[in-house]
């Protein structure tokens, strides 16, 4: 509740932000201001609509572009803002100033331009998926193994068929014998959403298929999205764990945010860890990449996603203060780590600089 009270006051607060510089655009209609009223209420509406089973996915999608549209309105203006609050402050502490001074019309039109092809870029971003592949050598598999790692599909009324469909056309190129979703496959309301399941259906690994709750499953309602996942074919790891032919052991913990939803877990990463066959190759399955340097050593490869690479480039900087690293590899002794920027995403279908990816990992046994 405090989450969605915070994001209703800063979401009004963006809105409330552009209709004031439209209302300034054309020198006048206040009642545009009240209209920011009604964009706040926008993702409640299409949370609550779709909760209840009523689909427009035109309407879902034209809500969550308005989102990225703003976001990036007001961060370019907002830098317009700043660049004149600077020539002012030299005015005033100079009597001058060289740079120019850009006009209140001009600017909201330059700032509109911007922020109009950004979006639509953004978009064409996220229908390009990148396919990253690995090569890890070890002594304890029985033979080589490839494992193919997706994550944050966050199928819903906007990330769609086509979602699963560029999945699919990778599966069946790659012909990997594991497959696994870190989290967040689900972000809505999935129950009537057939034609997702046999798709997801159709991806059928030797091994298994194999999935892990992320911190959307909660939000949307995590019994559905648990009869989705395994309707879909994945077997859910909730804090446990699988052996596999090949020496070979999957373990997955589920959501941090599992606690907060009165989830009792039974097992932390730790103690999960601890219990499992260290001879095997250990793969680690979480899907928020927190995890300290002590505990490479109890695993071969760590699978992870949540970050979506920070969605923005320039948000990959915070993130990587937050996490052990916002999206990528990273090797730490003989063990590695990998965080997935998934393949949708929660909000709006926008990407700048952190396209959708998934992972191929071919497992070379050493002789």
């Amino acid at each position: 509740m405090v989450f969605l009270l915070v994001f209703l006051v800063v979401y009004f607060g963006m809105n409330f932000y552009f209709f004031y510089k439209l209302k300034r655009f054309i020198n006048s209609g206040w009642w545009l201001l009240y209209l920011a009223f009604l964009f706040t209420l926008s993702p409640v509406l299409y949370r609550f609509y779709d909760r209840v089973g009523y689909e427009n996915s035109y309407l879902s999608f034209s809500i969550l572009i308005w989102m990225g549209f703003l976001v990036l309105f007001v961060f370019y203006h907002l830098l317009l803002d700043i660049y004149h609050g600077i020539l002012r402050l030299s005015d005033k502490l100079f009597g001058h100033n060289p740079l120019p001074h850009i006009p209140v019309k001009l600017g909201f039109v330059l700032v509109f331009i911007l922020s109009f092809f950004s979006t639509v870029y953004g978009y064409y971003e996220t229908l390009n998926i990148r396919e990253y592949k690995f090569i890890i050598f070890s002594r304890k598999v029985d033979r080589d193994l490839k494992i193919l790692h997706i994550s944050d599909l966050h199928l819903n009324q906007v990330m769609r068929e086509n979602k699963i469909k560029l999945i699919l056309s990778i599966y069946n190129k790659e012909k990997p014998d594991i497959v696994i979703s870190t989290g967040d496959l689900v972000d809505g309301n999935l129950k009537e959403k057939e034609s997702y399941v046999h798709l997801l259906k159709q991806i059928d690994p030797p091994l298994g298929k194999y999935a892990i709750l992320g911190n959307h499953e909660y939000y949307n309602g995590v019994e559905q999205a648990i009869e989705f996942t395994q309707k879909s074919g994945f077997r859910l790891l909730r804090d446990d764990y699988i052996y596999l032919p090949n020496n070979l052991v999957i373990a997955g913990v589920d959501d941090d945010e599992a606690i907060r939803f009165g989830v009792l877990r039974k097992r932390n990463d730790v103690s999960l860890l601890q219990e499992v066959d260290r001879s095997r190759f250990v793969v680690f399955l979480k899907h928020q990449p927190r995890v300290d340097r002590d505990m490479f050593r109890m695993f071969d490869l760590a699978l992870c996603g949540h970050t979506h690479g920070g969605v923005f480039y320039l948000i990959r900087y915070i993130l990587k203060r937050i996490f052990i690293t916002d999206a990528g590899l990273v090797n730490y002794g003989n063990s590695y780590l990998f965080v997935s920027r998934g393949v949708g995403t929660g909000g709006p279908p926008m990407r700048i600089g952190a396209p959708p990816d998934v992972a191929v990992f071919s497992i070379k046994r050493l002789p």
